[in-house]
């Protein structure tokens, strides 16, 4: 007579108080990898070795063959197999890794299929542009996830034509203007995709945004406020038209620069993005004549990089690289060093020697370190262009 089914949880214990769970753990371990019944080597005491030999009926140690341990476990008195065993082990249904991966990769082909945007899908598909993050919310099985993909698209369609603000952005894609809040799914990935596909980001409001500047001619108020420093709302810059005086301008990433430049030469026309530029910045340098020329002078790493080239793609003017070589590099370099974080190699077309000395050294500097040569390419410049000014 055939001995009744034991169920696995009742087996699972009575096991465990053989001295068998550490096999049963080992057996999972493995199971999990391919869901097929393979061999191992897992690291066991002795005594668990002589338990498992007890159960098999032959001397065990060494290799743990499932196949074994399965027909055992079918022949014992606990008469269940060992799958059913390792899903009581484990609380669920065992999830096979490779199964859970090749799963996981055909709902991301999905997932991607789905966006409209061919070039954030790109992005995406290089692993960038909020990849991480759209991966996760796939993971937790996001209800309005098609729904974000849509609206993230559309926004990024809209952002390449017009300047919006995100609340008048997402109030006219959803007629919500938090939808699109950084610390929603969709604002986060369509901040990571704007960053990725170096579309300028939309701005909170039109006051927000600000750019440096000084000397710049353009409106009466403008005009009135030479020989001051400013700070313009991109409001401001949306409803006007800009000139430098002799068609030259100077623009700096940081504004201690800017700062050092304006106090020494009150007079000169400077610009400073503040770092990354955003919609102010873009705005003004975009509503100068196209003649002029900007030297632009940025810190001499990956993100002095990405800026310096965001700006020459973006707005069609004279640019001219200021301090940003392999020259440069060397001088800043020696009064001090900082982490160079990332790889520099995309923009080896614009600053083939820059990148080459920051490939090479593994250290960027800061813009601060040529404060002294910047100080004196403005003072030359200036005297230069004394009573050659045609803008007066």
């Amino acid at each position: 007579m055939t001995a009744p089914r034991m169920p696995p949880a009742q087996a699972l214990t009575e096991l465990t108080r053989a001295g068998l769970r550490p096999v049963l753990d080992a057996a999972l371990r493995r199971y999990r990898r391919t869901g097929e019944l393979g061999r191992s080597r897992p690291e066991l005491t002795a005594d668990t070795w002589d338990a498992l030999s007890r159960l098999t009926g032959r001397q065990e140690s060494r290799t743990l063959d499932l196949t074994v341990l399965d027909a055992a476990l079918r022949q014992s008195r606990y008469a269940c197999s060992l799958p059913e065993l390792l899903e009581a082990v484990s609380g669920a249904p065992v999830v096979v890794r490779r199964q859970a991966r090749e799963t996981f990769e055909a709902q991301w082909a999905g997932v991607l299929s789905a966006v409209s945007d061919s070039q954030w899908r790109a992005a995406l598909g290089r692993d960038e542009g909020g990849a991480a993050l759209l991966r996760a919310a796939l993971r937790t099985q996001d209800a309005e996830l098609e729904s974000t993909l849509q609206r993230v698209s559309a926004a990024l369609e809209m952002a390449r034509t017009e300047t919006l603000s995100y609340p008048v952005l997402a109030a006219r894609l959803s007629g919500d203007a938090h939808a699109l809040d950084a610390d929603t799914l969709g604002g986060k990935l369509l901040r990571a995709a704007l960053k990725a596909l170096e579309i300028p980001e939309p701005e909170r409001d039109g006051v927000s945004s600000t750019v440096l500047t000084a000397n710049l001619r353009g409106p009466a108020w403008l005009n009135a406020a030479a020989g001051h420093c400013l700070a313009l709302p991109w409001r401001e810059v949306q409803a006007a038209h800009f000139q430098a005086p002799g068609h030259t301008l100077w623009a700096v990433e940081n504004p201690s620069v800017f700062e050092a430049l304006h106090a020494a030469h009150p007079h000169a026309p400077l610009l400073c993005t503040a770092g990354q530029p955003r919609a102010a910045a873009t705005a003004l340098l975009s509503r100068l004549p196209t003649e002029t020329t900007v030297y632009l002078s940025c810190d001499l790493d990956l993100g002095g990089l990405r800026i310096a080239a965001y700006l020459r793609r973006s707005v069609k003017l004279n640019w001219q690289a200021w301090r940003m070589d392999a020259g440069a590099h060397a001088l800043a370099c020696s009064r001090g060093t900082a982490p160079l974080r990332g790889d520099p190699t995309p923009y080896s077309a614009e600053f083939p020697g820059l990148v080459e000395a920051l490939g090479a050294s593994g250290v960027g500097a800061h813009q601060e370190n040529l404060l002294p040569e910047l100080l004196g390419d403005v003072e030359r410049g200036s005297t230069e262009q004394d009573g050659t000014d045609d803008t007066k």
